[in-house]
């Protein structure tokens, strides 16, 4: 059985020990809010749950851009695989793959591209 290993709660902006804040993606932790502000610029381009909300923005306002869709669901994916979260990769490249099938066709080069992402079997 494998125990789960706890990530050192240093802070991501100072570098201080014992941080009590953790951000909701699980990722990073943060000694206050004040480095917690000062982070969240850079921060914001990797949290996924950031680019799920704004995914889900995506999804309301630009329901008719497909394309757009598929494209944040493809650079989710890719978020998830740098995170060894591969449940949760598979799911936004699934989507991806069938998004851009129905957009581009099924013999296009980016559901090619899509299909072939290393450690996602399809």
């Amino acid at each position: 059985m494998d125990a789960e290993v706890e990530k050192p709660k240093i802070c991501g902006t100072c570098g201080q020990g014992e941080a009590p804040l953790k951000c909701p993606c699980k990722a990073v932790f943060y000694c206050n809010t004040e480095c917690q502000r000062q982070s969240w610029g850079e921060h914001r381009k990797v949290c996924v749950v950031h680019q799920e909300k704004k995914l889900e923005k995506e999804r309301s306002r630009r329901g008719d851009n497909k394309g757009a869709i598929a494209a944040a669901c493809l650079d989710l994916g890719d978020l998830y695989m740098t995170r060894d979260r591969l449940p949760e990769a598979k799911e936004r490249y699934m989507e991806a793959l069938r998004i851009f099938g129905d957009v581009e066709g099924e013999e296009s080069e980016r559901v090619a591209g899509v299909g072939m992402t290393p450690g996602i079997l399809f």
